[in-house]
């Protein structure tokens, strides 16, 4: 069996490996530069598939069973998740009704951030955090796969020709990432934040087609992206810190133990 630090080394090149996936595939498919918003709309996201498939075959051949792919738990975890759901029931309110999707292209985008919620979970909540929790303390790990999910949001600039803009995507995933990672700490489990991830992608998405930015005003157009990207990402990055606060509850941080019953998981 591996050490903590070489598990750690192989999850690092794992993850690097499903980036490449990621990234390379839709560039092809692509054949130039475009936008996120067509890449998840027109056509499904073989990059994404792709990669996700050799997460869970990488897992499977390396052993890894403390991925969080079980029931969360203990009872009550599903209060945790009240933050994000009233963000999701506005933007998904927001986006019914100034959305400019057809219900062919909502399905082809709903099954698209599915996928992504899957992938980018198991990566970085499953894969990179499952070893970093065993390697290293509690808030260098925390960090490290939170600016690890932040920063592989700058590649994103190879298929937008955009790098400001990427940057600020890179902001925003560090800041969501960081309450991701404190749900899947708190609820023991990689699903709700599977489910809570593809469901906020689809819902900025589908919020965002509503947008018109002016294409004479990049400069604005970052400034909103940037500012509106705050509003959303910040209060849910301060309640991920409040989730994880402390040692009593974070309690089984390192292999997703029964916390202290003092603390039960719908608490905060």
């Amino acid at each position: 069996m591996a050490t903590p630090r070489a598990r750690l080394a192989i999850a690092l090149i794992v993850v690097i490996t499903w980036a490449a996936i990621t990234i390379l595939v839709p560039e092809w498919q692509a054949q130039g530069k475009t936008t996120l918003q067509e890449l998840v709309t027109r056509d499904l996201a073989w990059g994404v598939a792709g990669a996700a498939a050799f997460l869970v075959v990488a897992a499977w051949l390396a052993g890894w069973r403390d991925l969080g792919l079980k029931a969360p738990g203990p009872r009550g975890w599903w209060k945790l998740l009240w933050l994000p759901a009233l963000y999701l029931a506005v933007l998904g309110g927001l986006g019914i009704t100034t959305g400019k999707f057809t219900a062919a292209v909502v399905v082809m985008m709903l099954t698209n951030m599915a996928m992504v919620g899957f992938s980018e979970e198991l990566a970085f909540r499953g894969v990179l955090w499952g070893a970093a929790r065993r390697a290293l303390p509690f808030w260098a790990g925390f960090v490290l796969v939170s600016a690890a999910f932040g920063l592989v949001h700058v590649l994103n600039a190879l298929l937008t020709g955009e790098l400001a803009a990427a940057g600020v995507q890179a902001l925003n995933a560090f800041m969501s990432g960081s309450a991701f990672l404190a749900l899947r700490i708190r609820t023991r489990s990689l699903l709700p934040v599977m489910a809570v991830h593809g469901l906020w992608d689809f819902t900025v998405f589908l919020v965002g087609s509503g947008a018109a930015p002016d294409p004479a005003a990049p400069a604005a157009a970052l400034q909103e992206q940037l500012t509106y990207g705050l509003m959303l990402t910040g209060p849910l990055f301060l309640y991920g810190l409040w989730l994880v606060r402390s040692e009593a509850s974070r309690a089984g941080w390192r292999d997703d133990g029964i916390m202290d019953p003092a603390h039960p998981a719908g608490e905060p």
